[in-house]
């Protein structure tokens, strides 16, 4: 079951995936409508699941499960992954790269793979954690990179 992104509990687990290019508004709404599409059928083993989906900063798209009326299964989470992966085709765009670190360098978000990070960033250079585990992870989730998971890479 869709529902409003904003009105999920802080609590509610979340996927996020970044795109390595900012995202036009055409590109924003077609995913948007594809994950919303996919979300209002989406069910663990025949039992609705109660989502909503956002984009942030034109880059990162999050999906939000309420946990406290149904999990995800397996299965379940493979369909979302099928879908972003169907997005990614349509549109020609990666949105699950892992080896990207996104940061914020002169005001703008840039896509730095991993292995240049310390080319182009710094101790105090901030970066988007698109490691956490669910929605009150926002609050805190662009951080600078010493106080981040990647901070050994520098």
């Amino acid at each position: 079951m869709l529902v409003n992104f904003d009105i999920l509990p802080d609590d509610s687990r979340i996927w996020i995936y970044a795109s390595e290019r900012q995202l036009s508004y055409e590109q924003e709404q077609y995913i948007l409508k594809s994950i919303s599409d996919h979300i209002q059928n989406w069910e663990a083993h025949k039992v609705a699941l109660t989502a909503g989906v956002t984009i942030l900063e034109h880059h990162f798209i999050f999906v939000a499960l309420d946990q406290s009326k149904n999990k995800a299964s397996g299965c379940s989470i493979d369909t979302l992954q099928n879908k972003i992966q169907e997005i990614e085709k349509v549109l020609s765009i990666s949105l699950m790269n892992r080896l990207n670190i996104f940061c914020k360098i002169d005001g703008q978000i840039q896509c730095v793979p991993s292995f240049k990070l310390d080319s182009v960033a710094k101790s105090d250079t901030l970066f988007y954690d698109l490691t956490i585990e669910c929605k009150s992870g926002l609050k805190h989730y662009l951080k600078p990179i010493s106080k981040g998971w990647c901070a050994h890479l520098l």
